[in-house]
């Protein structure tokens, strides 16, 4: 929610600031369509989390999102020669690495990793949710808008994010609405943190920012090239967080994640 409300507040702000035209009602009506796919796509994402199978979530959500704007942009005549198919290839390969579980030690760590036919349609809908997400802001985007578009994905985000919280903290197994609230919005792990508000608040405009930046600079990349090329390059983010943990959090990479990072490596220069 918070990322959402600081991404509305700044997308509008720069729209203005920049003096773009208000978006045109097919770019509005593709924007918000692009919304709704990105909300889905990570409200199965996290529910499937939540039932205890990151190891499936992970890679596959990643693989899904990732593969399928490659196929539609292809289907739709991005032209690629073998130079960058094999860059796609070893940056999906790159992706699929860095998401995938190991050194589990202990039987609550085993369960978390285990693959339960049950959550895969969960699975599946973030994914398809995430590749649709691409796919739909391309299009919405089409005409030659930027900001205006993300402001109405922000809005829908924030709006479908409302009605899904109240549907979750209904469902929490509470005494009362205000105990269900703060359980739904994990406002007791951030008490037991002791986050000062000069310290939260920074943080939640650091996460805005980075969604916002993220939108924008995927809006201008697949401006510049092929959608196909544009989206595989943006699913490296699971390498970034990788490496971003092992410089500040002191995290070791295992050798499938160290794989990875040699992979995408590889596959920047190859898509170029």
């Amino acid at each position: 929610m918070a990322s959402e409300a600081v991404g509305v507040v700044l997308a509008v702000g720069l729209a203005t600031a920049t003096g773009e035209n208000v978006a045109s009602p097919d770019s509005i009506y593709w924007s918000a369509l692009a919304g709704a796919a990105g909300v889905i796509g990570l409200g199965a994402f996290y529910y499937a989390l939540s039932r205890g199978t990151m190891g499936v979530v992970a890679p596959l959500s990643a693989l899904i999102g990732a593969g399928l704007p490659v196929l539609i942009g292809l289907a739709s005549g991005d032209s690629l020669d073998a130079g960058r198919g094999l860059g796609m290839v070893a940056a999906l390969a790159a992706v699929l690495l860095i998401s995938l579980p190991g050194g589990e030690r202990t039987t609550d760590e085993r369960r978390l990793v285990r693959i339960d036919v049950h959550q895969l349609p969960a699975v599946i809908v973030a994914g398809l949710g995430f590749g649709l997400f691409f796919v739909i802001l391309d299009h919405a985007t089409a005409g030659g808008e930027t900001w205006w578009p993300i402001v109405v994905v922000r809005l829908v985000g924030f709006g479908l994010t409302i009605p899904a919280l109240i549907v979750v903290a209904a469902r929490a197994q509470e005494s009362t609405w205000r105990r269900r609230l703060d359980v739904t919005l994990g406002l007791p792990k951030l008490r037991a943190r002791a986050l000062p508000l000069t310290m939260l608040v920074p943080l939640l405009l650091i996460g805005g920012f980075g969604d916002l930046g993220g939108n924008a600079f995927f809006v201008l990349a697949s401006r510049a090239d092929a959608l196909s090329v544009a989206v595989v390059l943006a699913s490296l983010y699971p390498v970034v967080t990788a490496l971003l943990a092992a410089l500040f959090l002191h995290e070791r990479l295992r050798p499938l994640q160290v794989a990875g990072v040699v992979l995408a490596s590889i596959s920047v220069p190859l898509l170029r």
